[in-house]
């Protein structure tokens, strides 16, 4: 008798952590690419069918020694509010990690955390060649270091739109964001920490030096990505923020390089000559000198003279 009830209890236990275990609803398709200095990065990609419009696109930096599965409580409600997404293990951590990184992101060398910009920078390109995207409309979500390294690489990309920062850091490991947030114009950037000395200085620092920066002091000691589940509804604040910012479907798009100050009309031959991997998209001219681009001269298809480099 006794056999039989433990035997019961076992199943009942077995039974009742199926039905409790939360399963994402949407699924990942792991993916991996290669940085332009060598590096293999790992991450899972949460598609959507192509719409005419496009769909927008969200990359999602983790914290230090985490990985991307911290992200997967924000996942159904980027989903939902339409996002394509890419989370992925930034080099040293997770499945990106090779024994060299790991090994200097144990030692918390800042030379392996500016590197990770790169790893946003092939997230980025292989997330715009998806099928469906809106190039145009592109955000960024990070947690603790993974907040600097999102400001490092907003500063200088233009076309990222909005920014979550969860837990930012003045100065995380060697990057110094007081200085980045300083670079980033005319883009939205929500600051969200808790109510701890160290994070709400953080924020309070960094907000002051980006006048249109909103900022939020959260009940509770939960630090980025442990935010999630805790904090009351932080995931969909956190999808109806960037659905709300990361702006509109247009047909207003606006051709750019990563490298370059100026812009480009829909024609110009300037635009064919950008290199793919430096060519971004803004949706419209307006965003465009709101980011500190200034228009180029070029009109049409025909118009760039022979010999002439790109400016």
């Amino acid at each position: 008798m006794f056999v039989h009830a433990r035997q019961l209890l076992f199943t009942l236990i077995a039974v009742t952590t199926v039905i409790t275990t939360p399963v994402l609803a949407v699924e990942a398709q792991p993916v991996t690419f290669e940085t332009y200095d060598g590096e293999t990065i790992h991450g899972d990609y949460y598609g959507r069918q192509p719409t005419e419009t496009g769909t927008p696109m969200v990359i999602l930096l983790h914290m230090y020694r985490s990985d991307r599965a911290a992200f997967k409580p924000l996942i159904e409600p980027l989903h939902k509010a339409g996002f394509a997404i890419l989370a992925i293990d930034m080099r040293g951590h997770g499945q990106s990690a090779t024994e060299d990184t790991r090994r200097r992101v144990m030692q918390a060398e800042t030379a392996v955390f500016e590197e990770m910009y790169d790893d946003v920078r092939a997230a980025y390109d292989w997330l715009a060649n998806q099928e469906g995207v809106d190039r145009s409309r592109f955000a960024l979500v990070g947690a603790s270091v993974g907040c600097s390294v999102a400001l490092d690489y907003a500063a200088r990309d233009r076309s990222v739109d909005v920014l979550v920062c969860l837990s930012p850091g003045i100065n995380y490991l060697g990057l110094d964001s007081k200085h980045d947030i300083q670079a980033i114009k005319g883009r939205k950037l929500w600051l969200v920490a808790a109510n701890n000395v160290k994070d709400k200085q953080a924020v309070g620092t960094l907000g002051a030096l980006d006048q249109g920066a909103e900022t939020e002091i959260i009940t509770g000691d939960f630090h980025g990505t442990h935010m999630f589940g805790h904090v009351p509804g932080i995931e969909n604040r956190i999808a109806d923020y960037l659905k709300k910012n990361v702006g509109k479907p247009t047909k207003s798009t606006v051709y750019g390089s990563i490298n370059k100050d100026i812009y480009h009309m829909p024609g110009s031959g300037w635009i064919e000559r950008i290199k793919a991997r430096n060519m971004r998209h803004y949706s419209s001219p307006q965003e465009a000198k709101a980011r500190g681009l200034r228009k180029s001269k070029s009109r049409g298809p025909d118009d760039v003279p022979r010999g002439k480099r790109h400016p």
